[in-house]
């Protein structure tokens, strides 16, 4: 049914169940997997010189770590994946990454915020939907907020 399949995936709640969703999926679909992680290199506060670049250095640590980790869990299941690092808008790059790897499917975990929030900011998972060209899973963690 679902012959390729992308997974955002930044290591919360949301994202493992995702991930977990995906290889179950690549498993019994004999699919192609691919993991996206989003750098946003964007700096919390007004940026100041330097900045920017140590925010890309220390996003771009992390989203190693995670698709590590995305690698091991999916190699302890006898899956290879492909793995990819973007940056930019996590929504729009998940749809991009989607769409560049002709995905069937494109899974994505909630990441508990509140409905209020989801209203006033727009949740990436939401917001990926939306644009995403192909269907579109979006994992409910079992310990996220309702």
């Amino acid at each position: 049914m679902f012959q390729r399949i992308v997974v955002g995936y930044d290591d919360s709640p949301g994202a493992k169940e995702a991930l977990r969703m995906a290889l179950e999926l690549a498993a019994a679909n004999k699919s192609v997997l691919t993991v996206v992680a989003v750098e946003e290199h964007r700096p919390h506060y007004g940026p100041v010189i330097g900045e920017i670049e140590e925010e890309r250095s220390v996003e771009e640590v992390a989203s190693r770590r995670w698709l590590a980790a995305a690698a091991e869990a999916a190699a302890a299941r006898g899956i290879a994946i492909q793995v990819e690092i973007r940056a930019g808008h996590p929504a729009q790059q998940l749809a991009v990454a989607a769409t560049h790897h002709e995905a069937d499917l494109l899974i994505l975990g909630r990441s508990g915020h509140s409905a209020i929030w989801g209203r006033f900011i727009g949740a990436t998972a939401e917001k990926a939907a939306r644009h995403a060209d192909c269907s579109v899973l979006i994992a409910q963690d079992d310990h996220a907020h309702k």
